[in-house]
């Protein structure tokens, strides 16, 4: 929305509160809610200020270091919508900028605005499209369960939850975010919603906006929704599938090659951009898969773990066969956890990195080892200079930091499993 527009709806007195939300390194989503006049004021200001240690906050909400400096959450009046499951209440994304108006060197948002910066000085665009999946649950005898019993991909599930996914469909359209469809997918109580195609930044906001929405409606019928990538033992994961489409300035698809000789229908530019990203994929992942609980995903058969790009539904980069005349190639190992901004910056760069330096790569085949563990990954990101480099050292080292922290408070814990298999040993 235009700043006219949000102010016309201001004093209309159809809202009367407006949520101004950042969102952290690690993907949370945080902010306030602010009256009509309060935010007609920060409108004209320079954002709502917040303490930086907001920014610090670990998987507990505890800092990972002090701080007394200030920061401030800019509103973004182009991601301006009505939430339309409360009443009279807006929302709106933010940037984080420090005192003296600059970009916040630990914003991903605005980090993500640099490598769409650096796309255009290439001559390039890119479209993006997010395909989360999740699990509705709820809690018995204290105890997370799926919400229903509903088999992979079969209409029952649909049937099952037909008014929470109606409601969930019409929130989010109201909301602006297109979706292109919502599938019952293959745990109980598991769902996949497909986005539409959109510019990178829209896609990433609403993906942000998305997970809020889910959320919220899932509590309107008395269940909850979890996007952790493994949250039961004997169902399936979570993951969420990522389609890239580049472009030129003038929105022309640019990764179609009929003449391709390996194949794939693929274009030498594509190509440059799928090597840069799978010569920085051991960092990418400890992105992308961004938790303890990630890689406990990595061990199912279904999991894409080869490390390369070709047709099969086991490489990371894969080229579906629908989206073959397209030139749409799709990620297939991130969480739907996983900070979108960061992410798609990284992969952007990356690519990038890939165009520049004319890398090739080839089809069909495995072409190295992926990480097993957070450790692994976290290890590989921080050693990765040209990558770190390119994201921002401070906002790397500091999501390095974060996780290393999550590491070790893991591996310092006293599980069910190892009191039940060693509490007796030598007994």
């Amino acid at each position: 929305m235009l700043k006219d527009e949000i102010l016309e709806l201001l004093k209309s007195g159809r809202i009367d509160y407006v949520r101004v939300v950042f969102v952290d390194i690690l993907g949370n989503v945080r902010g306030r809610s602010l009256r009509r006049a309060e935010f007609e004021k920060v409108l004209n200001e320079r954002g709502v200020e917040y303490s930086e240690s907001l920014i610090l906050l670990d998987y507990r909400d505890e800092p990972i270091r002090s701080t007394y400096a200030d920061m401030f959450a800019q509103a973004d009046l182009a991601t301006f919508s009505v939430i339309p499951y409360l009443e009279r209440t807006g929302r709106v994304l933010s940037y984080l900028t420090q005192i003296d108006g600059s970009p916040h060197p630990l914003c991903s948002r605005s980090l993500l605005i640099k490598g769409i910066q650096k796309l255009e000085e290439v001559g390039l665009k890119l479209q993006v499209a997010f395909e989360p999946t999740f699990y509705l649950i709820k809690f018995k005898d204290s105890r997370a369960v799926p919400a229903d019993e509903a088999r992979a991909f079969s209409l029952e599930g649909l049937m099952e939850e037909q008014n929470l996914l109606k409601d969930l469909i019409k929130n989010l359209g109201s909301s602006n975010i297109k979706v292109q469809s919502v599938n019952k997918h293959y745990g109980p109580g598991q769902y996949e919603i497909t986005f539409s195609l959109s510019d990178v930044l829209e896609a990433a906001d609403s993906l942000i906006f998305a997970r809020e929405t889910i959320r919220d409606t899932a509590r309107l019928y008395n269940a909850y929704s979890t996007f952790m990538p493994k949250p039961f033992r004997n169902y399936p994961s979570s993951s969420m599938d990522i389609f890239l489409k580049i472009l030129d300035k003038d929105n022309n698809p640019v990764g179609v090659d009929a003449n391709d000789s390996k194949g794939l229908g693929l274009s030498k530019i594509l190509y440059n951009f799928i090597a840069g990203i799978i010569e920085h994929l051991p960092s990418i992942i400890a992105i992308a898969s961004p938790t303890i609980n990630s890689y406990k995903r990595f061990k199912e058969v279904v999991t894409p773990t080869i490390m390369g790009v070709g047709t099969e539904r086991h490489f990371v980069l894969r080229i579906p066969v629908t989206y073959k005349d397209y030139g749409i190639i799709e990620f297939r190992l991130a969480d739907p956890l996983a900070n979108p901004y960061l992410l798609l910056s990284s992969l952007i760069f990356s690519g990038i990195d890939g165009i520049e330096r004319n890398l090739d790569v080839e089809v069909n085949q495995s072409l190295g080892i992926l990480p097993t563990s957070l450790r692994e990954a976290v290890k590989s990101l921080d050693k990765d200079t040209k990558l770190k480099y390119n994201l921002g050292q401070e906002i790397i080292n500091t999501f390095v930091e974060l996780k290393n922290k999550e590491i070790e408070d893991y591996e310092g814990e006293i599980t069910d499993w190892e009191i039940n298999a060693y509490l007796k040993s030598g007994w």
